[in-house]
């Protein structure tokens, strides 16, 4: 009789992770799955249900307006405690956004309580609480009666950010006693994200780095409970039969033969302002090197669809392709994952402001240039494209020599030219980067490490 897990998929891009990959057919070889899912489309729900022996809907169950604000407090408060260069930024831009009379004396309440729980280091204290009142909650008595039934030896969590219609179920399982484990989504997320909440007693990390950061930010997780899997968010840029070829390529994007691209790839709008004019700008320096360099730009999918509209229409030169994901949930397409990947094979270099895309570059062997510059001659205040090259995650990136960012356009410029001349340039860097970075845990080996990790969970809760 096979043991029970279930599997939570809180959000869409835990599709493209878990389903796509392999994953969650590998595991459905070997346990019972149920499966706990948001249902992007009538296809994708069709093509998961065939793995779980069930499958229930995911919806967002609400907590009490107490709960909600000693959550939140409690974020505030990590935000504190953590101080790293990125939740410093995001201190600031909560006081930004705070107009008001009644919303500025709200946010000095919530930061003066957050403060004091931050130095009185009470943070596990108001953790434990939470998970307590927590079975008073509506939401989390709903599922424990789920998890009951099904008594499983593990829920697995397959987002630990931006998942909080998972949170009802993680405290059920917790309260239940039963062991549950999370994947940390991304590498950024420790340092620039807010707490964990709820806690888990098992996770699975990108690399020993993020690994290290858990272990000092969460000083009670235990090490031996953190396993370095690698991430599958890559899989799909190594399955070279799946690439679309060169003049494929071309064709799809309107390229004449002789004409090359470079791919700028946009990020948040909310957090760099007037990026569409910045990606202008450098397709009017490419000109400077040749009409038959052009720039490709791709938007960032989870941001809001109509940012680079403005820039399609006026300029027809500067290819703006559709990003291919369904809109529900943010869930990226098999066929988007596909054109993504033949875009970073086929470029001459990716242009981005500190994205995980320049690891993606390297991973392609293909030079990584950084915009590390405001955009000239706009205001953006509060903004600055600069604080992200300080923060935690991407500094080590910076100083692996791996990645060139230009201090203003003139040296973008430059550093253009010298990529066009001699693309091999920092390849040995770009090599070591992700050799050190992933530590081998890159391709299909993760999903071995996955299923390994699990059966050593499981295999611990049977004993």
């Amino acid at each position: 009789m096979k043991n029970k897990i279930v599997i939570i998929i809180p959000r869409g891009e835990a599709y493209r992770n878990f389903l796509y990959s392999g994953i969650i057919s590998k595991l459905a070889g070997e346990y019972e799955l149920n499966i706990i899912t948001v249902f992007p489309s009538i296809i994708l729900e069709k093509r998961l249900s065939s793995l779980g022996n069930s499958t229930v809907e995911l919806k967002n169950y609400y907590f009490s307006y107490l709960f909600n604000f000693l959550s939140e407090i409690m974020d505030l408060a990590h935000n504190r405690y953590i101080w790293s260069e990125a939740a410093k930024v995001r201190w600031e831009m909560r006081d930004v956004e705070a107009t008001g009379f009644y919303r500025k004396l709200t946010r000095i309440v919530k930061k003066s309580l957050a403060v004091f729980i931050s130095y009185l280091n009470l943070l596990p204290f108001t953790e434990s609480f939470l998970q307590k009142i927590s079975v008073y909650e509506g939401s989390v008595r709903y599922w424990r009666r789920y998890l009951q039934e099904i008594n499983p030896a593990l829920v697995f969590n397959t987002s630990h950010s931006h998942a909080r219609n998972a949170h009802a179920i993680m405290y059920a399982a917790n309260s239940l006693k039963i062991k549950t484990a999370a994947f940390l989504f991304s590498w950024d997320n420790l340092t620039s994200q807010g707490r964990i909440i709820p806690s888990y007693q098992y996770y699975f990390a990108w690399n020993t780095a993020i690994k290290e950061d858990l272990k000092r930010i969460y000083p009670a997780v235990r090490a031996e409970n953190i396993f370095v899997t690698g991430t599958p968010q890559f899989i799909g840029h190594f399955d070279k039969k799946s690439h679309l070829s060169k003049s494929e390529l071309k064709q799809i994007l309107g390229l004449k033969p002789e004409e090359e691209y470079f791919l700028y790839s946009s990020g948040m709008s909310h957090h760099l302002p007037e990026e569409p004019y910045v990606a202008e700008r450098i397709a009017d320096r490419l000109k400077e090197l040749g009409d038959q360099y052009k720039l490709v730009v791709r938007t960032y999918a989870k941001d809001r669809y109509d940012v680079f509209d403005e820039l399609k229409k006026r300029r027809p030169d500067i290819i703006i392709p559709e990003v291919l994901w369904e809109k529900n949930y943010q869930t990226p397409l098999e066929e988007d994952q596909r054109f993504f990947s033949s875009l970073l094979k086929h470029c001459i270099a990716g242009i981005n402001v500190a994205s995980t895309i320049s690891l993606e570059l390297c991973m392609f062997d293909k030079p990584a240039i950084n915009v590390g510059y405001n955009p000239p001659g706009k205001n953006i205040y509060p903004y600055n494209y600069t604080r992200f090259y300080s923060f935690d995650h991407y500094k080590p990136i910076v100083e692996s020599g791996a990645v060139e960012v230009a201090g203003c356009e003139d040296d973008l410029l430059n550093i253009l030219s010298q990529t066009i001349d001699f693309p091999e340039k920092l390849s040995n860097e770009r090599s070591n980067l992700i050799r050190m970075f992933f530590e081998g845990n890159l391709d299909s080996i993760v999903i071995q490490n996955f299923q390994d990790s699990i059966r050593c969970i499981v295999q611990k809760t049977i004993k």
